[in-house]
């Protein structure tokens, strides 16, 4: 990473502080979010960073965020206001001000509801998401190999920019609605030529938002059925 990069890492954090190790060795974050229910849990948290997680970071800004009772009705969408809450605060830092802001968002840790939280709240901002394995069942694994991208999240910044181009979108309802269809049909049903339908169907392809089967048809993936229900998708 450069001068002008910050790396941010976003964790809900219960009784096992050791899910913040993968994450810590993979990424190095200059920031870490802890959104928890109790401050003893960060207390953990810092004897591990004091201790062994001083070779991965080193004196990170760390910012704490409280979700009380995580385990009720409600305990989503509190998980979610904390989150934006830290995701601002971070945002209007001075120190964060012009420079590339890198984040992860964890899913391991916590409650359950915690982490729904957290995975619907990167569905929001279109941050990558991660999982940590446990160390006792992957003892052959190096501690940044336990922290797995999640590839649907990743690729919610290029399948939301694809979708914003107008002969794509067309195209994506149409298979979205229609599915599995061949190219042929897509093009007859708007009138394409054979070029610009292809020109439109790439763009969804490399976003991963459609999938060939075995036919050679197209049929929508379940990342594309995700920002199509966010961007308030009706079928016409």
């Amino acid at each position: 990473m450069g001068l002008n990069d910050i790396t941010i890492v976003i964790q809900p954090l219960g009784s096992t502080p050791e899910v913040l190790g993968p994450p810590l060795a993979k990424y190095r974050p200059d920031i870490i979010v802890l959104i928890t229910s109790d401050q003893s849990y960060v207390d953990l948290f810092y004897k591990h960073l004091n201790s062994g997680w001083q070779r991965y970071v080193k004196n990170p800004y760390v910012i704490v965020r409280l979700v009380h009772t995580p385990w009720t009705s409600d305990s989503v969408d509190r998980f979610m206001v904390e989150f934006d809450e830290a995701v601002k605060e971070i945002e209007e830092m001075p120190e964060t001000k012009g420079k590339n802001l890198y984040w992860h968002v964890g899913t391991a840790g916590g409650t359950n509801p915690m982490a729904i939280g957290a995975a619907l709240s990167a569905f929001t901002h279109r941050f990558p998401v991660y999982y940590s394995q446990e160390k006792k069942y992957n003892p052959d694994k190096d501690d940044e190999e336990l922290a797995i991208d999640i590839d649907l999240f990743l690729n919610l910044g290029p399948g939301y920019k694809a979708l914003q181009k107008e002969r794509c979108m067309k195209i994506m309802k149409f298979i979205a609605k229609h599915g599995p269809v061949a190219p042929t049909a897509i093009s007859e049903h708007f009138g394409f030529t054979k070029q610009n339908e292809s020109a439109g169907r790439g763009p969804l392809v490399n976003a991963c938002l459609i999938t060939k089967t075995d036919n050679g048809e197209w049929i929508s993936t379940n990342l594309a059925k995700a920002l199509l229900a966010m961007m308030a998708y009706e079928e016409e």
